[in-house]
């Protein structure tokens, strides 16, 4: 049925405009695809995954300062290009097949050993709207991938907040906290170690809300894996 609606109504890559040439990345072409990669020349914070302007540096100023509630964000690539155009496919435009080659993406990256995979919870009302977490989506891949468990219920959003996407930076740092928390009936059996899943990172206040309520409850190693992260925070 595919290659028939292939054949009649070919998917036009949205990053160059020609003819999708595979059904594993599309509507994207292999060529336009092939530049997702993880750009192992860019230096990144070694915590949070920001890109650094500096060859010589380690962390970013924020992590000196702070040290984050999570271990280190392991981030595959930069918010643009074809990885921002197929984030936003998937997360806007309900392009849920997009989460099989993203979610690809995400087992790529050289996470440490953990119990569990936790994705970054949507309130209810975003949840209603969307149809679908793809934080949910994109943990799911990242589960089968690693033949690590799934756990959606275990962390909880308590609070409904405002998109992160609409405010400022230091607007953005504030929003998150106190909307998360984790469910009564998980408390008893926390695992040691797990990974927050989460599309983009922006501040990076929405991942280090969840590891800190995680680690108050007992979590002892909180790693994220993010696919993008803005050059700017």
């Amino acid at each position: 049925m595919w290659k028939l609606l292939d054949l009649i109504l070919p998917a036009r890559c949205p990053a160059c405009g020609r003819p999708s040439d595979s059904r594993r990345h599309a509507p994207f072409c292999s060529g336009c695809w092939s530049s997702v990669t993880r750009a192992p020349e860019v230096k990144r914070c070694t915590t949070c995954g920001v890109a650094l302007p500096s060859d010589y540096s380690f962390k970013c100023l924020s992590c000196i300062k702070e040290s984050p509630h999570y271990r280190r964000a392991y981030v595959f690539g930069d918010y643009s290009g074809t990885l921002k155009a197929a984030i936003n496919l998937l997360k806007f435009e309900g392009l849920r097949r997009l989460s099989v080659p993203l979610g690809a993406l995400l087992c790529s990256l050289p996470l440490p050993p953990v119990d569990l995979i936790l994705p970054v919870p949507l309130s209810r009302e975003r949840l209603v709207q969307r149809g679908f977490n793809q934080s949910h989506l994109l943990g799911l891949r990242l589960s089968r991938g690693l033949s690590v468990p799934l756990e959606p219920a275990l962390l909880i959003r308590s609070k409904d907040t405002v998109p992160q996407s609409t405010l400022s930076r230091d607007e953005r740092l504030k929003n998150p906290r106190g909307a998360f928390s984790v469910s009564a009936s998980a408390r008893r059996r926390l695992p040691r170690r797990v990974v927050i899943v989460d599309d983009v990172m922006t501040t990076g206040a929405t991942l280090n809300e969840c590891a800190r309520v995680l680690v108050r409850e007992g979590v002892e190693e909180v790693h994220a894996a993010v696919l993008a992260r803005t050059r700017t925070e």
